[in-house]
């Protein structure tokens, strides 16, 4: 199947560019997802899973704002479809129904594996600036201390 055509041009898309259009339908979207998280033979597609909705969530909340919205309305069609019950396969068949949805994620980050690599770079960028931050806190907690007030070393 070719994702691309499918997602790109099909309703899917479409569905991508409501969510991002509408917010309130978003945070119904990430109830979904949360509880789609959860699912059993998930495990080797969660990862990504969790790393789109962290993606679209620090989008919408204004942290990430490199992003590209055509490349962002596909990939949230994509987890419009993963978390929606109308897909391929559906998600109560064990194990198979799963299949799709697997292949949807993973066709998503590697589609869009540059905007995903962006984000990535910004997530390493804004750890390095908290360490940073965090370092310089405790560089500060040094020069508050009084060392009158320390008790001298009592070697036996």
């Amino acid at each position: 199947m070719d994702y691309s055509r499918y997602f790109k041009k099909g309703g899917w898309a479409a569905a991508g560019r409501y969510y991002a259009m509408h917010p309130n339908k978003l945070k119904d979207l990430f109830t979904s997802a949360k509880k789609y998280a959860t699912q059993e033979g998930l495990k080797a597609v969660k990862e990504e899973f969790l790393f789109i909705c962290q993606y679209i969530r620090d989008v919408f909340t204004g942290k990430y704002k490199e992003y590209n919205f055509l490349n962002l309305t596909v990939i949230i069609g994509a987890l419009v479809y993963v978390v929606s019950p109308a897909d391929i396969m559906p998600d109560f068949m064990p194990a198979i129904g799963l299949i799709d949805d697997a292949a949807i994620l993973l066709w998503a980050t590697h589609e869009f594996a540059e905007e995903l690599d962006r984000y990535r770079f910004f997530l390493g960028r804004r750890q390095r600036e908290e360490d940073a931050k965090a370092a310089e806190a405790k560089a500060l907690e040094i020069e508050d201390i009084d060392f009158e007030e320390i008790p001298p070393c009592q070697i036996s």
